[in-house]
């Protein structure tokens, strides 16, 4: 199960910027364009979740995650993969 810190920390090193992980639960249902998130930090995100945790989340999918709150219901809920 993926935590919310793990997925911040991820996209933290990703972007290059990890303050990110000093707003925790703040950013749940922010979306990620609003964290200043881009498609290809998304896309690095997705690469590091396959590598660390064997987490794949699909190119076209992870585009339409647009919060926190949505990518770990993707990877924690897998009735939400169908």
């Amino acid at each position: 199960m993926l935590s919310l810190d793990q997925l911040l920390q991820i996209l933290g090193e990703c972007s290059g910027d990890e303050q990110i992980t000093a707003q925790g639960e703040d950013v749940l249902d922010r979306e990620f364009d609003a964290l200043g998130y881009d498609s290809l930090v998304l896309l690095e995100t997705s690469a590091q979740l396959k590598h660390r945790h064997d987490i794949d989340i699909p190119e076209d999918v992870i585009r339409d995650l647009k919060t926190p709150r949505a990518v770990l219901e993707y990877v924690n809920v897998p009735a939400s993969r169908d």
